[in-house]
């Protein structure tokens, strides 16, 4: 959700950000497995879980990390008109999975991959400096690291029931994030105010605990297009929420990478043709 990156970025302004990662999925994974035992809902079987502890470990312990580290170096807008192009991902995912990709598709790469280029300008009057680029790869590698965890969930569909599933990836999720940070040394760095402990419980509850298990459940319940349907919404609402909240600037590469993104993902959403390759 758009709001959300607003959030993560007062986060890791006073927390280091795999263990402000990690506490968070981990607190929402104690939530939820408290609601699921009292709730009468069913933990998932042992032939689920390998499958779902790795889609966990790589989009919450991996990739939402990545995207918190580079948050400390982008505008929250800017982030998320690049997470917008996940689907761009699906596509050459879909492509080297042996699916056939359309001209559709390989149109929206390229729009795609232009509306980055645009966005990620290090001259930009919105105030992105050379130490930018980092954050712009990290968020690339991580919208690619989410995207394959996303198509091989959806792949290997299981039983359990989405909210007992959703509290075991949280806690999963949220462990691997905190044993990285521990292992990078981020512990030495723990020194969290107020705004980094009102940012950790907002997005604990209604990131974490409300937002992924509405998306989780989407994946397993509905077509991979229209799950993807949240890339146009988020970057609006972060945007709007950046410019309002936290001052960011939006400035001529903004007004025209933004729209380059968008049309790059409705492009990329229709893009992949259900027939194999020959």
């Amino acid at each position: 959700m758009g709001h959300d990156l607003l959030a993560i970025k007062v986060g890791v302004r006073e927390m280091p950000p795999l263990l402000f990662s990690g506490v968070r999925f981990c607190l929402a994974g104690v939530i939820l497995t408290a609601y699921a035992a009292l709730s009468g809902r069913r933990f998932p079987a042992r032939a689920d879980r390998g499958p779902l502890a790795l889609a966990a470990a790589l989009m919450l312990g991996v990739a939402n990390s990545i995207l918190a580290w580079a948050l400390m170096r982008l505008p929250s807008g800017v982030a998320s008109l690049l997470v917008a192009i996940t689907p761009l991902w699906l596509v050459l995912l879909a492509r080297a999975g042996g699916e056939r990709v359309t001209g559709r598709g390989w149109a929206g790469v390229a729009l795609g991959l232009a509306g980055v280029a645009v966005l990620s300008r290090p001259d930009r009057s919105g105030g992105l400096g050379p130490g930018s680029a980092a954050g712009v790869l990290a968020v690339i590698i991580g919208t690619g690291i989410w995207a394959w965890a996303s198509l091989y969930t959806k792949r290997r569909p299981h039983g359990s029931d989405p909210i007992g599933a959703v509290a075991f990836q949280k806690l999963v999720g949220g462990a691997t994030a905190v044993s990285l940070g521990l292992l990078s040394g981020e512990g030495a760095r723990w020194h969290p105010g107020p705004d980094g402990w009102l940012a950790l419980f907002y997005l604990t509850f209604a990131g974490s605990v409300i937002g992924f298990t509405a998306y989780t459940y989407a994946l397993a319940h509905l077509p991979t297009e229209r799950v993807a349907v949240y890339a146009y919404v988020n970057p609006v609402v972060a945007v709007s929420l950046g410019v309002l909240l936290a001052g960011e600037r939006v400035d001529a590469g903004l007004l025209l990478g933004a729209p380059l993104v968008l049309a790059a993902v409705w492009l990329a959403n229709g893009g992949v043709d259900a027939e194999p390759t020959s």
